[in-house]
């Protein structure tokens, strides 16, 4: 048997098929354009993510003969994307992305009228990026459009039609459009309300894995794949993420490591806290996953690595020597402000303790421990309440560096494993697929299977040691930081 695993992303779209072992028969990629405007726009056209789809899909199978074993099919995507249709499901406009900003005096005037309702309701804080003030500002800016809207979807909606006829989105998804009330997986009035929109402008939610309906014909010629593979309801990409690497028991944790650092900590409960992580239902049925992003965290080393014009290799090899001589070099990655669990945006990077005989090199070390600290202080934030982390699934571009990755071990006192196959995502879509028609009888019999790591990392005890002194400064000199800015401001 075959299953595909499609992850429609912001840039691009991956396909991955493999079989039941987990062996990987062929992959496919597309990318798209954002297009940003003036007033903080951040645009795609809808039916790029469907050409890309297309694309993926056939590169993906084009090798495989035997295309009758190929059973099914999930996607990953993109969440928080806001689309208006009509009834043949054709785009009113262009989407406003997750990235989207316009909305963001709407926004606030949610926030006044709600404050943490909203919040305790989606899971989600205020934020121009979701739907109620998207919503609200196309009634105001583009009524024709909001007025024409036979459904308001989003990008796993879209594709779910697609490929099926069906109007689907699941509660990870729905999630992210901060729509539905997270504990109850439904569509809720009151942000209804906020949205000004009803239910019946909405697709059905439905669970994550669920059948969705078989490939249509249309479909089945457009993608080169047999009208018999079926369709199972996807999930918003982190949570596929988090299938893709193995993080499906309470304490697990996702560490995803792009430009922005996204943690997701898998609970038995949801997570409201005074931090505004942000709680979701998890795949694994009863469990959840706890979302918090640090800002900026990856993007601070490419940022140094362009004012050095040395390469990720040479700076690794050259700061893995440097822990000593580095250890009074306290380096605060906030190049977009202060994120998750400070949220203070007005706080900016800097760097203390720097001396003549300092480098490049040991400027490196200690931004990758800034980031490694910042970690931490949100796996403390968790820790109080409620949620124990002790695994970390890391992914991303900073799996890749040996040195960055035993840090971030010792730093936080993790055990680090790292997945052999760098595109978790369309592993957590296709373990959506196997699962969902059957083969596997539930998620975690088939990470079992299907997930393999390329490394696991135990923490250095001597390099703990160290690190709980340095992380002490660090945390104190936060509050120094804080001090500084807000007395420059006044």
């Amino acid at each position: 048997m075959y299953f595909i695993g499609t992850d429609v992303g912001t840039t691009g779209t991956k396909t991955i098929i493999i079989d039941e072992n987990g062996n990987i028969l062929g992959k496919g990629y597309q990318e798209y354009e954002l297009i940003a405007g003036k007033g903080g726009f951040v645009e795609q056209n809808a039916n790029d993510w469907w050409e890309a789809v297309k694309f993926s899909v056939n590169e993906a199978v084009k090798n495989i003969n035997d295309k009758e074993n190929i059973v099914a099919m999930s996607l990953s995507t993109q969440g928080g994307t806001t689309l208006p249709v009509d009834k043949d499901f054709n785009p009113l406009s262009l989407a406003y992305t997750w990235m989207d900003e316009r909305a963001f005096a709407e926004s606030d005037d949610i926030l006044n009228k709600y404050g943490e309702k909203i919040y305790h309701t989606s899971g989600w804080r205020c934020d121009p990026c979701f739907d109620p003030p998207k919503m609200r500002w196309m009634a105001k800016n583009d009524p024709e459009t909001f007025k024409n809207a036979y459904s308001f979807v989003s990008t796993v909606e879209f594709v779910n039609y697609k490929l099926t006829g069906r109007n689907v989105t699941d509660p990870s998804n729905a999630a992210m459009r901060q729509l539905i009330n997270v504990e109850t997986c439904t569509w809720d009035d009151m942000l209804l309300e906020a949205a000004g929109i009803t239910k019946e402008r909405l697709p059905e939610c439905i669970p994550t894995g669920e059948y969705v309906g078989n490939i249509s014909e249309e479909a089945s010629k457009e993608l080169n794949i047999p009208t018999t593979v079926k369709v199972y309801n996807g999930a918003h990409d982190q949570y596929c993420a988090s299938l893709g690497c193995g993080a499906v028991n309470p304490g697990d944790m996702l560490l995803s490591t792009g430009t922005t650092w996204v943690i997701l900590g898998v609970s038995e409960k949801p997570l409201f806290t005074d931090t505004h992580v942000a709680p979701g239902v998890h795949p694994v049925k009863g469990l959840y996953g706890n979302i918090a992003s640090l800002n900026s965290a990856g993007s601070a080393l490419k940022f140094y690595k362009g004012i050095t014009g040395e390469d990720f290799d040479v700076l690794d090899k050259g700061a893995a020597s440097r822990m000593e001589s580095a250890e009074n070099i306290m380096f605060y990655p906030y190049f977009a402000g202060s994120g998750f669990p400070h949220h203070i945006p007005q706080i900016k990077s800097c760097c203390m303790g720097m001396e003549l005989m300092h480098d490049k090199f040991d400027l490196a070390r200690a931004l990758m421990e800034g980031v490694a600290f910042e970690t931490r202080e949100t796996l403390i934030d968790f820790a109080n309440n409620g949620s124990d982390i002790k695994k970390l699934k890391m992914v991303g571009g900073a799996a890749k560096s040996e040195l960055w990755t035993q840090i971030t071990c010792d730093i936080t006192g993790c055990e680090l494993h790292i997945p052999a196959e760098k595109d978790t995502c369309c592993i957590g879509a296709a373990i959506l697929a196997a699962t969902g028609v059957g083969y596997f009888k539930n998620y975690e019999e088939a990470c079992e299977k299907l997930v393999r790591y390329s490394k696991v990392l135990k923490p250095n005890p001597e390099n703990q040691e160290f690190y709980n002194k340095k992380f002490a400064r660090y945390h104190k000199g936060y509050e120094h930081l804080k001090a500084f800015f807000f007395e420059t401001k006044e």
